[in-house]
């Protein structure tokens, strides 16, 4: 038995023998009308009592109603739903690159409000850095993929860095219009990338212009 109950039922068994008491009092002309009122209101609040106790420990012994049990599911879930939109904002803030590199150029600072689409940062794989040259029609034939070069820059005179061939265009186009002459820029090319094999120091920056030889013999 609850110890609430227990402690109800007492003072109920003191509240009536209190108002029996009173009440012979009463008839005998010892006490007022107003002690018998306030002994029998006393009771009536001690049987109140009894009964909200005895409630509660039925409560208690049935268990969580089925509403009560839905109720505390449904807040769950709802701040489940807010975790996962709270995650999804973090995500949406974060910046993840799909490849190990290096940060080139950083387009905005910190704190700037950036449009959809918009850059924020440009980087490098150090793995895949690559000069695009462009091979005569006649001479293609001679070029296949592995073939290895050597490649050298201006920036960098006497320094060698070996290169090998991964792309070949399988179309032909017209000298790009970066190339000076006017009449280089009439013949027909195929793009090939040369890929950078042995910089360590990462000295081959992004738009440096570099002279490549592929070795046709090897």
């Amino acid at each position: 038995m609850s110890t609430a109950v227990g402690v109800a039922r007492v003072q109920l068994a003191d509240a009536e023998r209190d108002l029996e008491r009173t009440r012979q009092l009463f008839e005998g002309g010892a006490v007022s009308r107003e002690s018998l009122d306030k002994s029998t209101t006393a009771v009536d609040i001690a049987r109140d009592q009894l009964r909200q106790a005895e409630e509660q420990l039925r409560l208690l012994e049935a268990g969580p109603r089925r509403e009560t049990i839905e109720a505390q599911r449904a807040q769950v879930a709802q701040a489940e739903a807010g975790v996962r939109a709270l995650d999804a904002t973090l995500a949406n803030l974060t910046i993840t690159a799909p490849f190990d590199g290096i940060v080139t150029v950083r387009h905005r600072e910190p704190g700037e409000i950036v449009g959809p689409g918009s850059p924020v940062l440009t980087m490098m794989s150090p793995d895949d850095r690559w000069v695009r040259i462009y091979v005569p029609e006649p001479r293609v034939g001679a070029v296949r993929l592995g073939m290895p070069a050597s490649i050298t820059a201006d920036t960098y005179p006497g320094r060698t860095y070996r290169g090998e061939v991964i792309f070949i265009a399988s179309e032909a186009e017209f000298t790009p219009k970066t190339v000076q002459t006017t009449e280089e820029r009439v013949r027909l090319v195929y793009a090939v990338k040369v890929r950078i094999r042995d910089d360590p120091g990462l000295e081959l920056k992004p738009g440096m212009p570099a002279d490549v030889t592929l070795e046709l013999g090897s």
